[in-house]
């Protein structure tokens, strides 16, 4: 599946966002990348309500990163589902997404108490306001709760068939969120383009901010819009062409106003976490683990372990309920009703930049496995690879426990371990 934060997904295979879409060693998937050493979860419901250092997701907890060092708390929401798209305000609260089959719960938890929210479509990336006002993506629109109130306003999306994603509190009239295009005939499924608008909460009027163009061959995608400390908003932009072998661009940009530009280039796979007072925050992926770790950037652009938690990304290690459940996602969660058949399980090995190297894993992963894997791209499984690279794909047996097998390659392929992931095809 590919979501918004990590592309990602998730601009990543698996979960965006796409993360959007956007970013294993041996042990069993809900142990990959815990933080705090993987110990017990601890009850700390005030920590979330006053929004204390900054929050991701941990397995089926919550890690709260603060000056005193990080702890993996308990969702105080006390419901089922996958724990996804945390976000933190110092001095308000924190908000996630209870992920499950179907409608999820939208979580935020303040000085007011915890609120819950059900939802009839799949909720993205909700976001406080320094008042307390809740908005998170739903569809092709927005979903706005004032602080006090309990009941959610829909607000219609820009545009009819695109979707909405990481809406961000840009003040507390005006609300930056990342939108994008509808599918067209030449791209049914994936998603080739999406930019950021601007919602005026006094006018209800939308007003486009930037404007990338993307199409099937030349794509561009927005990732992970957050708040500045100079008010201005800071994003991730991936970009790359399907018909060249070459891994995507990944960029910093920056919005005032509806004026972007692209503040540097970027190393690699990395999102926006957010910041930590001046300091910007990134979500990496974790090589031995296939986790999401946080790192702080210093004044000389160096970064430096700060953490660990799926911020607006997706938990790599755990798969959406929704997908498996039989339903393919787009790369911002939408479901695909037109599939009747219904999704297996598969273990994933990639990306790779070439259709060579993915060829050398596969014929590694074969002799390691007694039976040859196949490869696979955009054109052939579009729900779960991003245009321009390659994977190995693995299918696992039905009736088969997925996460057993998924700890079982990673301790058998070990140079893979950081590569795989569990997707439904």
């Amino acid at each position: 599946m590919k979501k918004v934060i990590t592309f990602v997904i998730a601009v990543a295979v698996g979960a965006l966002g796409v993360a959007s879409r956007p970013g294993g060693a041996a042990p069993p998937a809900s142990a990959v990348a815990r933080c705090g050493g993987g110990g017990p979860a601890r009850w700390d419901m005030h920590s979330l309500a006053v929004g204390a250092g900054f929050a991701g997701a941990d397995g089926p907890a919550i890690s709260q990163t603060s000056p005193a060092g990080t702890e993996v708390v308990v969702p105080p929401d006390g419901g089922r589902g996958v724990i996804r798209h945390v976000s933190s305000r110092p001095g308000v609260g924190t908000a996630y997404v209870r992920d499950r089959k179907g409608g999820d719960m939208v979580v935020s938890v303040t000085g007011r108490g915890i609120r819950r929210f059900a939802t009839r479509d799949e909720a993205l990336q909700p976001s406080l306001s320094a008042q307390g006002d809740l908005v998170w993506a739903e569809r092709a629109g927005l979903r706005l709760v004032p602080a006090g109130s309990r009941t959610p306003t829909r607000i219609a999306g820009p545009t009819r068939e695109g979707m909405t994603f990481s809406p961000v509190f840009a003040s507390r009239s005006n609300i930056v969120v990342g939108v994008a295009a509808p599918p067209t005939t030449a791209v049914p499924e994936d998603e080739y383009l999406s930019n950021l608008w601007r919602y005026d909460l006094r006018s209800s009027r939308w007003v486009r901010s930037t404007h990338f163009r993307g199409g099937p061959d030349r794509w561009s995608i927005v990732r992970t819009p957050f708040l500045a400390p100079d008010g201005s908003i800071q994003f991730v932009r991936v970009s790359g062409r399907a018909s060249i072998d070459r891994a995507p661009r990944y960029e910093l940009w920056q919005l005032r106003g509806d004026i972007a530009w692209r503040l540097r280039a970027l190393p690699g796979e990395m999102y926006l976490a957010g910041f930590d007072g001046d300091a910007r925050l990134w979500n990496l992926r974790e090589g031995a683990t296939g986790g999401w770790l946080i790192r702080r950037e210093r004044a000389d652009g160096s970064l430096e372990g700060a953490g660990c938690g799926a911020v607006m990304v997706d938990p790599l290690e755990r798969a959406d309920p929704d997908v498996r459940s039989g339903s393919r996602s787009s790369s911002i969660g939408r479901a695909d009703t037109t599939t009747s058949s219904p999704a297996g399980d598969a273990i994933l090995v990639g990306d790779f930049s070439s259709v060579a190297a993915a060829s050398d894993a596969s014929a590694t992963i074969g002799s390691a496995l007694g039976s040859t894997p196949s490869i696979i791209d955009a054109k052939t499984q579009p729900a779960v690879v991003r245009p321009g690279v390659w994977a190995v794909l693995i299918p696992v047996a039905a009736g088969v426990d997925s996460e057993a097998e998924l700890a079982r390659f990673r301790a058998t392929v070990p140079a893979f371990a950081g590569w795989s992931w569990i997707v439904s095809v």
